[in-house]
């Protein structure tokens, strides 16, 4: 698994201790035995007083290093001293973690995977292992923000898997999903935590979450149905939830429904809509000039682009398209000034390179 590669770094947050033969700790003897740094009082730093520890600082420290090094040398010793003196290791794992969580998370989390490494079936501590798990994932490197997300989601999916009423996994799903950008899943997610939730605290917390990412649900299923070419769908769908809420990004997709089936007033409207509403982004400004240009309203159309290159002055798409306006409209010199600048961009799409040097051998432009 990737991500053991991670948490073999928390190893340096272990110091190693020998109990003193003295100590009557039989199963202790003889093993190095691990202990969070941050549990070595003043001055005990040698094995030479490593009997003033407590036995639990010792069970924690062992708890920790199975989940930070899997193939550690001692772990099987660790595992029948832990069998031996926590009867019930998800129960006690549970317990410390909620009593760490707000001073040190990374313990927590540690805890708890070694809680589910040594017993993977109960649902509660892996519930809080994913739940502490997956927000990880916006703070660690990049390499391994997928197997976090991917893990607590299997993790969770497992707990299901064992008790399909489990409602807060599925709850917790939804979080993770809601967080992706995926609402229609979160959604379904959500969902099946409120049916399967018996107090009332909880499911109006679930329905808050609903109301929070419906409209998002139901534009990410436009956009489904914009991607399978059914446009109509994808109307009808946009145009429900602007009834209700004038949002930027519903009619920005309505014009694009609209510009596909050749309805170009109409998606003129809709992006006319779009930016009166507050859109902020680039793509509106290119595909209201290409609904212009359709529409035959070439001048309205390069006013639109310039004042979309205002904003993202080195969008290469903008200026591609005005280029073409401007080749349309007989403005050679105009096109070629473009041409010149576009061609000094450095991170030009292949497409657009490709289509440029085919301009300028249809109109024999050449660079000075």
């Amino acid at each position: 698994m990737r991500l053991d590669n991670y948490f073999i770094k928390f190893t340096d947050n272990l110091a190693y201790l020998d109990l003193k033969e003295t100590v009557n700790y039989d199963l202790l003897n003889d093993i190095p035995l691990p202990i969070y740094v941050s549990d070595i009082k003043d001055g005990i730093m040698t094995g030479a007083m490593a009997d003033t520890i407590n036995l639990e600082n010792f069970l924690q420290g062992m708890l920790i290093n199975i989940a930070a090094d899997r193939d550690f040398l001692h772990n099987d010793q660790y595992k029948a001293i832990i069998a031996h003196y926590l009867p019930d290791v998800s129960k006690y794992t549970v317990s410390q973690a909620m009593d760490q969580s707000y001073d040190d998370i990374n313990r927590s989390l540690l805890l708890l995977r070694a809680g589910f490494i040594l017993n993977p079936s109960d649902n509660y501590n892996a519930y809080l292992y994913a739940r502490l798990l997956w927000p990880m994932a916006f703070e660690v490197e990049d390499k391994f923000k997928d197997d976090f997300i991917r893990h607590a989601l299997e993790v969770l999916q497992e707990t299901i898997s064992r008790d399909e009423n489990f409602a807060i996994s599925y709850y917790e799903l939804g979080n993770i999903y809601s967080n992706l950008g995926e609402y229609v899943k979160a959604r379904s997610y959500y969902n099946n935590a409120l049916q399967k939730s018996d107090k009332d605290e909880a499911r109006d917390e679930i329905r808050d979450k609903l109301t929070e990412i419906n409209d998002n649900a139901e534009i990410e299923e436009a956009l489904y149905f914009i991607g399978k070419s059914d446009y109509n769908s994808a109307i009808k769908k946009l145009t429900r939830i602007l009834s209700a809420r004038k949002r930027p990004d519903a009619y920005y997709y309505l014009g694009v429904a609209y510009q596909n089936i050749n309805q170009y007033s109409n998606s003129i409207m809709a992006f006319e809509n779009a930016l009166d509403s507050g859109a902020d982004f680039r793509e509106v400004y290119n595909d209201y000039a290409i609904s212009l240009y359709l529409a035959g309203r070439e001048i309205d159309a390069l006013n639109i682009i310039e004042e979309g290159l205002s904003l993202y002055p080195a969008d290469p798409r903008l200026t591609y398209n005005k280029i073409q306006i401007n080749l349309n409209l007989g403005n050679i010199a105009r096109a070629k000034e473009d041409i010149d600048e576009l061609l000094t961009y450095d991170d030009l799409s292949d497409e657009i390179l490709y289509n440029l040097n085919v301009i300028k051998q249809q109109f024999n432009i050449e660079r000075p």
